[in-house]
């Protein structure tokens, strides 16, 4: 579904890339605040190196005149893992200790592994008392008249480095997090504006569909004016063929009209085998031509696009139609059917099937026909029931009146088309007929037929 979804589809692209971008972003940010909070430690720790070196005063003898004393407060913190220490080299042995060692004692690894560099310290780092890592800084000087070699360590807690590179990172996690939202949020606005023209269309569409324009209007941008025009080439073709097979199928019928004409009447009159013959042969080839006519008419029109046909006015046209027609039975003829209503196809194919069957229910009936339409709101479909209360057709016999030709009463006027070319146009629409027992007593027909917008 999503890859026909085209605002999906941009919705889509545009979270993965936010979520890569946003991902390296924070990737890129904490290792940078990383490799600044790792020198600005290791800076720390060489400053309070330099200034145990500066408190640290030595006799000839290369013994401690007195405890030297650091002004930060963690070398005092029982194991802060902020700690000192004094030895001597050679021999390994501790000449002072910081108080927050508690006691224990320092080990670096040894020069081997971590080389002295040109300034006499290494850096490594090491297993604390508690057994937490810490970063050590080791000096080697010389004290004394002997010059015996000291070294110096001191070690700062990587605990609350990693502290402060956690705190930043769920925060950098937290600000990308907002911020990525927001971009999406961004992108789905941008996205929806992005396809308003495309929804224009689309309402333009139904409404060309529904008949109530003829062409797409409006004020579209640079990038969609062609898909428009294209648009409207195609409902002015499309208008312009429907032309043309009407007119091609009114022209073949006058073509044809007169030489059966012609036929029929030489034959009129005659009782030979021969003028019979003529006669049963111009009938069946006129019942065709108007068969094959009527479909080749039905098919162009039920193919148009952007006609709509109101129902109530036709209904109406009808009633004084019967009224003439039928004057000598006095038959009632009620209409139910809301001003809104209208038939999404040709006036002509709706008059064609609203005339069929208007004119059966008053030939049939006794005294009442009534028309009813009804559609559900926002339905793409209405109904219209016509009843009468004549006799009616046995629910075995209904499937035979649709058959061209098919009468099941010889003594009533009619060529037996009429049911057959409503249900040919019904079907055409994407609509349906169907037979029913009519309240009234009679028959009821009942049409599905397609409607157009409001």
């Amino acid at each position: 579904m999503w890859r026909k979804a085209l605002t999906l589809r941009l919705l889509a692209l545009a979270i993965l890339w936010s979520v890569i971008v946003l991902v390296i972003a924070g990737l890129a940010l904490t290792a940078a605040y990383r490799e600044t909070a790792e020198n600005e430690f290791a800076k720390r720790l060489e400053s309070s190196l330099l200034n145990l070196v500066a408190a640290t005063n030595f006799n000839s003898d290369a013994s401690l005149v007195s405890e030297p004393e650091l002004a930060d407060p963690q070398f005092r913190a029982a194991l802060s893992g902020w700690y000192w220490q004094i030895e001597h080299t050679a021999t390994g042995r501790i000449i002072a200790r910081s108080q927050s060692l508690a006691g224990e004692t320092l080990v670096m690894p040894d020069t081997y592994h971590v080389p002295l560099d040109s300034n006499f310290r290494r850096r490594a780092i090491i297993d604390a008392p508690r057994g937490e890592h810490v970063s050590a800084l080791e000096q080697r000087i010389v004290a004394g008249q002997q010059e015996t070699d000291i070294t110096l360590i001191l070690t700062g807690s990587r605990a609350d480095l990693e502290a402060g590179i956690d705190a930043f990172r769920q925060q950098i996690i937290f600000y990308l997090s907002l911020f990525g939202f927001g971009l999406i949020a961004i992108t789905m606005a941008l996205a929806a504006f992005a396809m308003r023209p495309l929804r224009r269309i689309r309402v333009a569409l139904q409404d060309v569909v529904s008949g109530d324009v003829n062409q797409l209007e409006g004020d579209f941008p640079t990038e969609i004016t062609p898909l428009v025009t294209e648009i409207n080439t195609l409902i002015a073709a499309n208008r312009r063929t429907v032309e043309r097979a009407r007119t091609h199928a009114g022209n073949l019928a006058h073509a044809l009209k007169t030489p059966l004409s012609v036929l029929r009447n030489e034959a009129r009159g005659k009782s030979s085998a021969l003028a019979n013959q003529v006669r049963e042969q111009t009938e069946t080839m006129e019942r065709q031509v108007a068969y094959h006519l009527d479909r080749a008419r039905m098919a162009a029109n039920s193919r148009v696009i952007g006609v709509a046909t109101p129902v109530r006015p036709a209904l109406d046209s009808f009633s004084r139609a019967m009224e003439r027609i039928h004057a000598g039975k006095g038959i009632a003829f009620k209409i139910k059917c809301p001003n809104n209503i209208r038939f999404r196809g040709e006036k002509q194919d709706l008059d064609e099937m609203l005339g069929n069957l208007i004119d059966n229910a008053h030939k049939w009936a006794k005294k009442r026909v009534n028309a009813k339409v009804t559609a559900e709101p926002g339905a793409s479909h209405f109904i219209l029931a016509i009843d009468d209360d004549g006799p009616g057709i046995p629910a075995a016999e209904r499937e035979n009146v649709f058959q061209r030709g098919n009468r099941l009463d010889e003594a009533t006027p009619g060529s037996g088309l009429g049911l057959a070319i409503v249900d040919e146009l019904v079907t055409l629409y994407g609509g349906n007929l169907v037979l029913l027992d009519s309240p009234l007593g009679g028959l009821r027909v009942r049409l599905r037929l397609p409607r157009a917008g409001n």
